[in-house]
């Protein structure tokens, strides 16, 4: 099973919703309506050995990171984090303190604040955070809004964290700031806001790679898209390291996840507007199309088989 087949089965076991869901199971984060107030819900949880190697990263990245890619994920609905909820366990208890170390650093540069939760003694060092976030328009943007004729556009830059995790693991020095981006996500809550403001018709934050989080998006929206790679926003740092180490820089930036960047569906006007808003970089790698699925192209030629993170066939 892949992990959208499990995430599939898990919402047939649920209960109808009840009035005050918005947004149920399937998207960035539930939503809810309390009050006159529209909520973002979201979890996600970091293992050793799974999702990072306890050599290559300290306990506090580890407990930044669990909070970042939360806000990464509020981010995407057009949300900005309120409050914070995370347990987490290791074999020893300063691992557990050192990793609370980082979490209470990540919500206090992302404005959250840490509700508390739980420790516990574990084989592996493992955090999972909890998150609420406030929906400040009122109308979260959703997966499943995108419709053929938009521009798909990215935020920042692609292929950096996936460098950085392949920096640590060739000990290549030089390549700090690629480093960083994947030890310290920036999940790009401005950039998110901004979008919903302006009508984005969808938007998915880059977790799994860009050929993974834009299959979701077209999934949900019942719609296909066409990707040109020459498009992909690729620092030369990135291309000088994936040289180095003999890969394509471009496919490394469409298949190894963890930008936490956000992908936004929306016309070609708004993108434009947008961009203007932003002091971060815009970029237009694609378009919405009739169909299904996700189609990767360089140069006027099919590029097949890339595919991005699945949590249960890695």
């Amino acid at each position: 099973m892949r992990e959208l087949d499990v995430v599939r089965a898990i919402g047939g076991l649920l209960p109808p919703a009840p009035g005050e869901v918005l947004v149920p199971v399937g998207d960035d984060c539930a939503a809810v309506r309390l009050g006159g107030t529209v909520w973002v819900a979201a979890a996600d949880m970091l293992v050793e050995g799974h999702h990072f190697l306890g050599g290559l990263a300290a306990p506090e990245d580890v407990g930044y990171k669990a909070v970042a890619v939360n806000v990464s994920d509020v981010a995407a609905m057009g949300g900005v984090p309120r409050f914070v909820l995370c347990s987490g366990g290791a074999p020893e208890a300063e691992a557990v303190l050192r990793c609370f170390r980082g979490v209470a650093e990540a919500c206090a540069a992302f404005g959250a604040y840490p509700l508390g939760g739980d420790t516990t003694r574990a084989g592996a060092l493992t955090v999972d955070v909890a998150i609420l976030g406030e929906v400040p328009g009122g109308r979260p943007v959703l997966r499943s809004g995108a419709v053929p004729g938009d521009l798909l556009a990215v935020t920042g830059e692609l292929g950096a964290a996936a460098a950085g995790l392949l920096a640590l693991r060739r000990g290549e020095g030089g390549f700090g700031r690629l480093v960083g981006r994947h030890l310290r996500p920036e999940p790009r809550v401005r950039e998110g806001l901004e979008a919903a403001l302006l009508g984005a018709h969808a938007m998915i934050d880059l977790s799994d790679g860009l050929a993974t989080d834009a299959g979701h998006l077209c999934e949900r929206s019942g719609v296909g898209c066409r990707i040109d790679l020459r498009r992909l926003p690729v620092s030369g740092e990135v291309r000088r390291l994936a040289e180095a180490a003999g890969e394509d820089a471009e496919v490394l930036a469409a298949t190894g996840g963890e930008d936490y960047e956000l992908l936004v569906a929306a016309p070609e006007g708004t993108l434009r507007e947008l961009a203007r808003r932003l002091s971060v970089p815009l970029t237009v790698v694609g378009e919405v199309v009739e169909g299904g699925g996700v189609s990767f192209h360089r140069g006027g030629e099919p590029v097949e088989g890339l595919a991005g993170w699945d949590h249960f066939r890695a």
